[in-house]
């Protein structure tokens, strides 16, 4: 008799697990799905520069939003624009236009400001060139016929960790010299990030953290010609 009542207990326990279970996972895939259709960026973002691409290379390896690399897939690599969030991107040499959703951080080098995926570039028509000069802003989806006007995108700025990227070396000393130069300059904000990848190490020297993207430029803006090569990134790093 007692076996077999912790038997039918034992039963009832594992019956409210697995419900308790179940209806947990709902509920985290509910959120995560509002969370993702609420990012948004300034409805007067708007950024110029030149965008890259990458392709098989990376194929399947993972993006910093956690998702493997597609590179058919319209998606893209930006340095501090919110992961998840979607935006135009116009080709501004031949006026083509891609909707790219942003799940990775990158390109790492000063002279570009996106890395598209191999069928973003491919829609934007400079596969064979390799980059492009572009215009990033907020996706803005074209109004349904006779349906009503849609929201006015919300005003939003952007907040978080944000770094300039002073230099990368793959000899510390090099670092210990830059970062000299900066605490003389008055940029006594310094940090080595030291990266070790398959084949090297590499130490990037930064500034920050800047909580908004505003401070982050206008440190930026104060650093002068006496520091080229420099750019703003969010706080992932990835080799």
């Amino acid at each position: 008799m007692i076996k077999r009542f912790f038997m039918v207990q034992l039963l009832l326990l594992t019956v409210a697990v697995n419900a308790y279970a179940q209806d947990g996972f709902h509920n985290k895939t509910d959120e995560a799905l509002s969370a993702s259709e609420t990012v948004v960026i300034p409805a007067d973002y708007r950024e110029e520069g030149m965008a890259s691409w990458y392709g098989e290379k990376f194929q399947g390896k993972l993006t910093a939003s956690g998702e493997p690399y597609d590179m058919k897939k319209m998606t893209a690599a930006h340095n501090y624009l919110p992961l998840g969030v979607k935006v135009t991107v116009t080709n501004l040499g031949n006026n083509k236009k891609a909707a790219v959703t942003i799940n990775d951080r990158g390109p790492f080098v000063p002279d570009r400001i996106i890395d598209l995926s191999r069928a973003a570039a491919q829609e934007l028509g400079f596969i064979d060139s390799g980059k492009a000069k572009v215009l990033i802003e907020p996706y803005r989806p074209e109004p349904e016929p006779q349906s009503a006007a849609a929201p006015a995108p919300v005003q939003k700025k952007l907040y978080g960790a944000f770094y300039i990227q002073a230099g990368a070396y793959k000899v510390k000393a090099n670092a210990d010299r830059l970062i000299e130069k900066l605490h003389k300059a008055g940029f006594h904000n310094t940090r080595t990030v030291r990266v070790v990848t398959d084949s090297a190490q590499i130490f990037k020297v930064q500034l920050g953290m800047y909580k908004s993207l505003d401070k982050a430029r206008k440190a930026h803006i104060s650093m002068g010609k006496g520091f080229p090569g420099t750019f703003i990134l969010a706080d992932v790093i990835q080799d």
